[in-house]
């Protein structure tokens, strides 16, 4: 295995160990003071195309760990070699000029089987994550140059429902999937719910409640080679000592229809915002913060695994010594899948801290080659 950032590759095998790169930089926030911790997000176009979302938030407000601000994106049409000028997403900036909510800011995106690209969008009440309305989603029928107006995921859902995704959306079986979070508080604490469109995003239905305890927060969700769905979660415990090397899953053999009982699996150097990759060789990844509460919090760490299930001992990709605060909202994504011609790479997007004693991030991204498992 091969990461790349900074102009340079680093070979590691699959053991324990650290890279020593800070990543390739992608948004520089901080020449301008800002920030954009979430709202990580990308996906590849059916023409090859990766378009690449983050929000551009204030850094000074929440010290720059909020939603107070919008999101923007970038497009690259040489494999992420060179990325175009930032993009306002336009229904994000009128959000965040209005008086309806606070802010509006893209928490997932994903490609549909025939090429529509979605977008779903958080709406919230403040800039500290506190959630106001259910998400909305916006279609793009050109590979992401223009976009249509708000369609709502679940016209009968509250708040309370629905609020919240990290994300967590995959397409499989000619079907968008998408895993949120219920409740309007900081720390979501209403349901997990699966929602499917068959129809390429232009509807959207509630398909499960997943059975992991609603205190629990931040998720991901894909799928394993067999067929079946895996969906993490984050055992969160609001003022309770908090358990991030064991993190709790469930499997669903039926298109997410049911789920198996919750089990737990480990991660050595524990895990929080956790973020799953697609199948890619033999292996799939799964990266984020190393925790908030472990041994050896804070770090941005990755992790491989054969069956997706069964984890190895980690590499930290970034430490948090080089200049504090916490990294960690990630998003990735397979580049590659619609040209036979391309080797598919993994590209990992992360916030990454600039700024000692606040929380203003930029932007970076980590190339993953050679994957053949050795």
């Amino acid at each position: 295995m091969t990461i790349t950032s900074n102009g340079s590759s680093v070979g590691v095998g699959i053991v324990p160990g650290d890279i020593p790169n800070k990543g390739i930089l992608y948004v520089d926030h901080e020449k301008n003071g800002r920030s954009g911790h979430g709202g990580n997000c990308l996906t590849e176009c059916h023409n090859g195309d990766i378009v690449s979302f983050y929000s551009n938030v204030s850094g000074q407000i929440h010290q720059g760990h909020g939603v107070a601000g919008w999101s923007e994106y970038r497009r690259s049409e040489d494999g992420g070699a060179t990325w175009s000028e930032p993009v306002i997403v336009d229904y994000s900036k009128r959000a965040w000029e209005g008086e309806e909510m606070y802010s509006a800011i893209v928490f997932a995106a994903a490609t549909a089987p025939d090429g529509t690209l979605i977008t779903f969008i958080c709406r919230f009440e403040n800039e500290k994550w506190i959630k106001k309305l259910p998400p909305v989603y916006l279609l793009s029928h050109d590979q992401g140059r223009t976009w249509t107006e708000p369609h709502p995921l679940d016209p009968d859902a509250t708040v309370e429902d629905v609020s919240l995704t990290f994300n967590a959306v995959f397409t499989h079986n000619d079907q968008v999937f998408a895993m949120f979070m219920g409740g309007s508080a900081e720390y979501c604490d209403g349901p997990y719910t699966l929602h499917v469109s068959t129809d390429n995003g232009e509807t959207f239905e509630r398909r499960s409640i997943l059975p992991f305890d609603h205190e629990n927060y931040y998720g991901t969700i894909g799928v394993l080679d067999n067929g079946d769905v895996i969906a993490y979660s984050y055992p969160y415990r609001e003022n309770q000592p908090i358990d991030e090397y064991n993190m709790p899953y469930v499997i669903s053999t039926d298109d997410g229809r049911s789920w198996s009982e919750v089990k737990t699996t480990h991660f050595a150097r524990a895990i929080r915002n956790p973020q799953l990759s697609r199948k890619i060789g033999n292996l799939y990844f799964l990266h984020g913060r190393s925790g908030s509460k472990s041994r050896d919090p804070r770090h941005f760490v990755l992790y491989a695994s054969s069956d997706g299930i069964h984890w190895d001992e980690g590499h930290i990709l970034h430490h948090k010594e080089v200049n504090g605060g916490a990294d960690g909202y990630s998003a990735n994504e397979v580049i590659g899948k619609y040209n036979p011609a391309v080797q598919n790479r993994l590209l990992i997007q992360s916030s990454i801290a600039y700024d000692v004693g606040n929380h203003r991030v930029n932007e970076r991204h980590w190339w993953i080659d050679g994957i053949d498992g050795a």
